[in-house]
């Protein structure tokens, strides 16, 4: 069975801010480094040689995916297609921004009533474009392990269109390894502890 492993960038600044990032870039902090570093070093010490990780276009993203990279001497592959979800009005504010600005559509975005931040992405269309993006790193990489590196809002709906718990949160640098089935992610197997988000308030 081919296996794909499809983790989220490591801590970055506006992580640590606690905004909503969606296309907005922010670097990875410190901690951030460290993260990839210690998860490369994990996979190459596991013998995972893969063919080519494939990386969101988002400078933290792209960072992140660098410095594994460089561990397991692999190429990185930008693609806009594995980028997080737009957050539209909500990019670049912090959780205490977004109630006070719009606290009936906050509250709904908690009750898991909302689709998507006002401006922003909805499910259906995040999911396309992964899926694109995921049909063209599959076929570039054939029978070879494939890694993306990717964002908590995108991956977490991946992984809950595989059967993942929707109130999950994925810590940075955590992930799945995902069966390929049909040229698509099946039976998420996670990568390290996940949280839980009782009310769906996770920022991405």
């Amino acid at each position: 069975m081919q296996r794909v492993l499809v983790i989220r960038h490591g801590t970055s600044t506006w992580n640590v801010e606690g905004r909503w990032q969606g296309w907005l870039d922010a670097p990875l902090a410190p901690e951030g480094e460290e993260q990839a570093a210690a998860r490369g070093r994990e996979l190459a010490h596991a013998g995972i040689i893969p063919r080519a990780i494939y990386t969101s276009d988002l400078g933290r993203a792209q960072r992140t995916a660098e410095i594994i990279g460089a561990h397991l001497e692999a190429p990185v592959l930008p693609e806009a297609g594995f980028r997080e979800r737009n957050g539209g009005a909500w990019q670049g504010l912090t959780r205490d921004e977004i109630e006070a600005g719009w606290p009936a559509e906050r509250a709904a975005w908690r009750r898991g009533e909302l689709r998507a931040p006002p401006g922003g992405e909805a499910p259906d269309a995040v999911l396309a474009r992964f899926d694109e993006a995921f049909a063209r790193a599959h076929e570039h990489v054939g029978r070879g392990i494939l890694i993306i590196v990717t964002h908590h809002g995108i991956l977490r709906l991946v992984a809950t269109r595989a059967g993942l718990d929707d109130h999950t949160l994925i810590p940075n640098l955590g992930g799945f390894w995902f069966d390929i089935e049909n040229a698509a992610p099946v039976a998420p197997e996670p990568v390290g502890p996940l949280l839980r988000d009782e009310d769906h308030s996770a920022l991405e």
